[in-house]
């Protein structure tokens, strides 16, 4: 990488008004932390912020994540800066196309996606257990829905947002087994409050997200509460509405 092209990169960065824009400039600052990175504003939480941290190091340093997962959210990330940065040079443009190339080959390669869903299915029964009689807003989606970005917008996937006065793992297995999911669900969080009822929370998810503009699905066959949003802007929501939350993080590498 010559120290033109690398500058251009910073400054496309720089420029970002997005949280890679601003993860990259408070690690300009002094390499925080993931949770400094989450106290500064920068994301939602720790695992957000890791894998935002690890866009930056692709697209200066060319490391590439090798779960399939954050390959995707690396890649949709390159995309934001192609789209965005009006002023980057054909140099510029030709390095980031090659690497949201390189990184589409991760994240759809066989191998590496059937190691993964291992280890998401694991996580996610192990968060299951931890359920046990406490009832909770879950949000579940599955392996290759979000693998898959929304056209209209590369930061949404499609993830279900739901409630159970029981423990949140066996209503999604109730669900999977009447739905006749082509996949185990992942479950990616599960959301509780203190004095609001389940009902009562599930219900302001819902409107803040619709309020948001970040769409409910209308299919006739897809089933209700599904939306296309993004687990950050849930955990947002969960904090506004003075929830305590459960997560399920994708890993970072393989």
């Amino acid at each position: 990488m010559t120290p033109e092209l690398r500058t251009e990169l910073e400054q496309a960065l720089r420029s970002n008004d997005g949280q890679l824009g601003m993860v990259f400039k408070l690690l300009e600052c002094g390499s925080p932390t993931n949770s400094e990175l989450v106290e500064g504003g920068a994301a939602a939480n720790p695992g957000a912020a890791a894998h935002l941290r690890t866009s930056v190091r692709a697209i200066l340093d060319g490391t590439l994540p090798t779960a399939p997962t954050i390959a995707t959210k690396t890649r949709s990330s390159i995309g934001g800066l192609l789209r965005d940065y009006d002023e980057m040079s054909s140099e510029t443009r030709a390095y980031l196309e090659n690497l949201r190339g390189k990184l589409e080959t991760i994240a759809t390669d066989g191998v590496a996606i059937k190691q993964e869903d291992l280890g998401l299915e694991l996580a996610s029964r192990n968060l299951e257990k931890s359920l046990e009689k406490l009832p909770g807003v879950y949000v579940y989606t599955l392996p290759s829905f979000y693998r898959t970005v929304q056209k209209s917008d590369p930061e949404r996937f499609w993830l279900k947002i739901g409630k159970t006065d029981r423990v949140a793992g066996v209503r999604v297995g109730e669900q999977m087994r009447a739905t006749g999911l082509p996949e185990d669900p992942w479950i990616a969080r599960v959301y509780r409050h203190g004095v609001k009822s389940t009902k009562e929370i599930e219900t302001e998810f819902h409107k803040l997200l619709e309020a948001a503009g970040h769409n409910r699905a209308t299919g006739k066959h897809s089933g209700r509460d599904w939306y296309a949003t993004n687990l950050e802007f849930l955990d947002a929501i969960a904090r506004v509405l003075g929830c305590t939350t459960a997560t399920n993080e994708p890993p970072t590498s393989l």
